[in-house]
């Protein structure tokens, strides 16, 4: 976790540093903050852009994405109320418990699915194996390894699987800085500590990898679906301030720096 905050922190920083020479303000031009946050929602949720230029693409990568999201969620809440989260909309304990293994396995096998899609596309469509390197391999095989071992320890529960309390209890030594015993039951389980490792691992290459795309995307689309009012703050020998006085987004006079 040290290495990817500092790390994600890292990139974030350069990013916001980057001087923004030109205004790449792409269409359609928005008027207003409200009609950016919609368009920055359209392609957050519905993958707008890829809809309309790969549409194959983006069959399996908006599958894969809700489906991340999902268990990434299930993960949290689930571990936080021990799968009785849906107690409060109603639901017995016993039904909650079942609706959380449900909902997290249908997830991770759809999950399943969109990564497989993926790795497919770049073994058979020649486009894609030309731009693919191997990098590309390795975040999906290290995903798909994640994936398939937590559908294993779901589907196969009673034997290979282990309750929300001891990974709650896991976890709490770790927010709270305290030592985990070593006969700690999560220990005992091997397809989660191996879970558990590849996802540790996965987290140390994530800032310094494409998959910074999550973080990256918010930055592109402030970038290019921004309110188009003045010149970039980086545009060398334009005086922003003038540009701004003068309400046309150029400078005005001798508005040159």
């Amino acid at each position: 976790m040290v290495i990817f905050t500092f790390g994600l922190l890292y990139r974030l920083g350069r990013w916001a540093g980057s001087r923004i020479v030109h205004n790449i303000t792409l269409s359609p031009f928005p008027q207003s903050n409200t009609q950016a946050l919609g368009i920055l929602g359209a392609e957050l949720i519905f993958f707008r852009s890829l809809f309309n230029f790969d549409r194959p693409l983006w069959i399996g990568a908006w599958l894969m994405h809700i489906a991340l999201f999902s268990v990434i969620g299930g993960h949290v809440v689930g571990i936080y109320f021990l799968g009785r989260q849906f107690v409060y909309l109603g639901m017995s304990a016993s039904l909650s418990e079942n609706m959380s293994a449900v909902l997290g396995t249908s997830m991770g096998l759809l999950m399943l699915a969109g990564l497989l899609y993926l790795l497919i596309r770049r073994f058979t469509i020649a486009k894609v194996k030309e731009v693919t390197g191997p990098s590309d391999y390795l975040h999906l095989v290290l995903l798909l390894t994640i994936v398939v071992i937590g559908n294993i320890m779901r589907l196969w529960e009673h034997d290979l699987g282990i309750s929300y309390a001891p990974v709650k209890d896991y976890v709490t030594h770790l927010v709270m800085l305290q030592p985990v015993p070593m006969n700690h039951e999560v220990l005992t389980k091997p397809l989660f500590v191996l879970h558990l490792l590849f996802v540790q691992i996965l987290l140390m290459i994530f800032p310094f990898s494409k998959l910074m795309h999550v973080f990256g995307m918010f930055a592109e689309r402030w970038i290019i679906n921004r309110v188009y009012k003045e010149p970039a703050p980086g545009l060398p020998n334009v005086d922003v301030a003038a540009a701004r006085a003068a309400g046309a987004g150029l400078p005005s006079g001798d508005g040159a720096a």
